[in-house]
């Protein structure tokens, strides 16, 4: 597809005077650079970026230009989208790829859709704005494409993925987390919240970059986090780079008199390529200014260091008896197989006409983030969804299901039940008590069991001479096959419920590993 972009864009702009006379005044447009903070930002003075729209939306094809002309790429799972020339072009060959449809600014499902896009264009480096992150468009789902080379970050990203390839970790980048084949480094210099990531494959690149904005999202009130994500191929391996935010402009933008700024920084922006639209302030601008709009959209030294911790906290797994019956009827969610059943036979579990002693349906979950639903149990009432793993088990002659999940994901279930007055302390007191739990059944201090009795004489004998106690507070019920079951006299279990709401989430996600007498298990 590269070449055909090479001829699509010399073609649109010979047939386009008004944009062509935009790309032509390119080439002798004001720039400058400045050192900031051990990079060299660029300054644009583009006044004649001012975009050209007619009226509507100018990303829909009914709103399209007289001589504006598309090319098509195909996305995954049949997104259809058009290749179109910037109308209000940054740098030579800027492109606009766009929904073929009007759809809302949104990289949910889309991620992959980009790295098909910078795999294709090998020469370029494919970029998105998320809503509130300068966007001029968030009505409509669209990404930009430049040629490689053109922004700062882009290039250092470049030189220390290159060094990590080869085998270094250059001081400028910390390693953090991977996803199979795919890894996130978080980059300590210019500003902060950028993280860098690599992969051999875009699903393990996609998975990693959604993990990453997963952890953010808790911090932001809008359905998608404020970033700036960038993309590319290199090496035979998809390379990215994303800027977190925490604001849309600066406050120099709403200032008046010599305080103003009409910047409003985009992804190149934040990529150190500052495009400045009024010519006025291109000669003001300086190091200090330019510092100053990147602190006021960048996420705050605290927010930055919470991301981190999310990104490497974790959670011990435990188990939870939630349902005893002759039968239980499931469905995993990722299968596609439907409804199924198991029921209790000759002291096993019948499933499908096979027995087992005992049956599991391992759902891989990020222990980092709140879990997803993996599997339904249908019963007299409404079905119930639950995250992590379903493992079926043979408990005092009937089939006993068990869910083995994070103890915080099994925290939001309990507490979303509660006023939200008493969440908070209840969150940490029952952490408390859960993980005391599952530490004495670790050590083998269950529910005392008797010896195989065939006889009232054995009976007898066994009760006369029984442990006192087991160890363990009435008040506390061990059980011997799980850690906790889901009924009142543990704690109410339902799994996934609409009542855990984002002040549920919330309170957990401040309170995560956070116990009586101990800050966080991290």
């Amino acid at each position: 597809m590269a070449s055909d972009i090479d001829k699509f864009v010399h073609d649109q702009l010979s047939v386009w005077p008004a944009v062509a006379a935009k790309y032509r005044a390119l080439k002798s447009t004001r720039t400058r650079t400045l050192p900031l903070r051990g990079m060299l930002v660029t300054l644009q003075s583009n006044p004649g970026r001012m975009p050209i729209f007619d009226h509507g939306c100018p990303l829909c094809e009914e709103n399209y230009m007289e001589h504006q002309h598309t090319l098509p790429f195909e996305g995954r799972k049949g997104r259809k989208y058009n290749i179109l020339v910037n109308r209000a072009p940054i740098f030579p060959n800027h492109l606009v790829i766009t929904r073929d449809i009007h759809a809302p600014q949104t990289i949910w499902h889309r991620f992959p859709d980009m790295l098909d896009l910078a795999a294709q264009l090998e020469n370029y480096i494919v970029f998105y704005n998320s809503p509130n992150s300068g966007t001029t468009v968030p009505q409509h789902a669209h990404f930009q494409a430049c040629p490689k080379g053109y922004m700062p970050l882009e290039r250092v990203a470049e030189r220390l993925l290159r060094s990590v390839r080869g085998g270094e970790t250059p001081a400028e980048i910390r390693f953090i987390t991977s996803v199979r084949d795919a890894q996130l480094y978080h980059y300590q210099g210019f500003n902060r919240g950028i993280f860098m990531l690599r992969a051999t494959t875009s699903k393990s690149m996609a998975k990693l970059f959604y993990r990453l904005l997963d952890c953010l999202n808790l911090l932001a009130e809008e359905t998608e986090p404020r970033f700036n994500a960038f993309t590319y191929c290199s090496e035979g391996e998809f390379r990215a780079v994303v800027i977190l935010r925490s604001a849309s402009r600066p406050q120099c933008y709403y200032a008046e008199g010599d305080a103003h700024f009409a910047i409003s920084p985009g992804a190149a922006d934040m990529a150190g390529f500052f495009v400045v639209p009024e010519e006025g302030d291109f000669d003001r601008l300086n190091a200090e200014v330019v510092a100053r709009i990147y602190d006021d959209v960048t996420l705050s030294a605290a927010e930055e260091e919470r991301l981190l911790w999310r990104l490497v906290r974790t959670q011990p797994r435990i188990e939870v008896g939630i349902v005893s019956a002759p039968q239980i009827g499931f469905e995993i969610i990722s299968d596609g197989a439907g409804p199924q059943q198991v029921s209790y036979r000759e002291g096993k579990i019948d499933y499908n006409g096979v027995l087992y002693d005992e049956l599991v349906f391992e759902a891989v979950t990020i222990s980092t983030l709140f879990a997803e639903p993996s599997f339904i149990l249908y019963g007299e009432g409404e079905p119930m969804r639950f995250a992590g793993t379903l493992k079926f088990i043979v408990n005092e002659g009937k089939v006993q299901a068990v869910n083995v999940i994070g103890a915080e994901d099994y925290l939001l279930s309990v507490v979303s039940l509660l006023p939200e007055t008493q969440r908070k302390e209840a969150a940490i007191t029952i952490r408390t008590r859960l993980m005391e739990r599952i530490a004495h059944r670790k050590a083998g201090h269950c529910a005392v069991r008797g010896p195989e009795l065939g006889s009232t004489e054995e009976v007898v004998t066994w009760l006369a001479h029984r442990p006192a106690s087991t160890g363990v507070p009435e008040e506390a019920p061990v059980h011997v096959r799980y850690d906790v079951c889901a009924g009142e006299h543990c704690w109410r279990y339902i799994g996934l419920t609409d009542h855990a709401d984002a002040h549920a989430r919330s309170v957990i996600d401040e309170t995560w590993g956070q116990t009586n007498g101990n800050d966080r298990h991290i």
